[in-house]
């Protein structure tokens, strides 16, 4: 695998590939990860990084279609998963339009398809100072028709035996087939993060709402925390945690529900309509501290 670009802090290093606008490596100057390392082999591959953008949409879009303002649009799958899912960005090639020590720009465009009506310009900008690592993404409707939109962050956490998380919400939504939201309920005891606490051991993979944009994740056996803020804009997320590799969870910011773009005319469910040349924007932030310096 080819050498990403690296941003660097008295604290923390970053290592991002302009393939995807993903993080490929996040750990401290002391080497401990505060995001999953890559776990890819020699071929780079996208869904083996750290953390990767969502847009013009993130997770699944059921069936592959959906309506707006009195038009039917399909989309194509675009991966091995029956339906379309994460948007474009993920598997785009980024172009770099600054980089210095501690900061990074990237930007891509997305051309008229035959598979999608989505036309548009997409950023997102990477800025680290100390042990804070401050992401922006960016969406701009390029196209003629205005036609609905959402961000999100996909990152990859370790998860360890001793791994608490603090997320607070007011709801979420089972599962069904297809890795679909089922249901808006109150949130299972188990998983409920409005305190610290280990995440159970099961599967996970549920849309949360009422999020204040504000969360904590401790590792005890590396004395690490991280705390993350995002934005208004991003004010639930998706929390995926296989029961087939216990080694990484997923807590991603998304500015909808999953699943919102099929029910769009129903409910918007957080995604926005943007009319020609409007943009959609969202921040997400990781701040890396000492957790023996703070407990107790």
């Amino acid at each position: 695998m080819s050498a990403g670009i690296l941003l660097e802090s008295n604290r923390l290093c970053v290592e991002i590939s302009p393939s995807g606008s993903a993080i490929v490596n996040g750990h401290t100057a002391d080497g401990v990860p505060f995001l999953r390392p890559y776990q890819g082999e020699a071929e780079f591959d996208v869904v083996h990084c750290a953390c990767f953008p969502m847009v013009p949409i993130g997770n699944r879009v059921e069936g592959n279609a959906f309506s707006c303002g009195g038009q039917n649009f399909t989309l194509a799958p675009n991966t091995t998963d029956p339906f379309y899912i994460h948007g474009d960005g993920w598997q785009a090639n980024w172009k770099v339009e600054e980089h210095r020590v501690d900061r990074l720009d990237l930007a891509f465009d997305q051309p008229r398809r035959v598979d999608s009506p989505y036309v548009y310009h997409a950023r997102q900008s990477f800025r680290l100072a100390g042990a804070r690592l401050e992401l922006r993404l960016a969406v701009e409707n390029t196209g003629v028709i205005p036609l609905p939109f959402g961000l999100g962050f996909h990152p990859f956490f370790p998860r360890t035996p001793r791994t608490t998380l603090f997320a607070p919400a007011e709801t979420w939504w089972t599962e069904r087939d297809g890795h679909l939201p089922a249901s808006r309920s109150a949130i299972a005891a188990d998983v409920d993060f409005s305190t610290p606490r280990h995440l159970p051991d099961r599967w996970l993979n549920n849309g949360f709402e009422g999020w204040s944009g504000i969360a904590r994740i401790i590792w005890p056996e590396h004395c690490l925390g991280i705390d993350i803020e995002a934005d208004a804009e991003l004010d639930r997320y998706m929390l995926f945690a296989p029961d087939t590799d216990r080694s990484f969870f997923c807590l991603e910011p998304m500015s909808h529900t999953p699943n919102a773009l099929k029910h769009f005319d129903a409910d918007p469910m957080g995604i926005k309509v943007l009319s020609p040349g409007e943009v959609l924007r969202a921040r997400f932030a990781m701040t890396v501290f000492d957790w023996s310096d703070n407990h107790g």
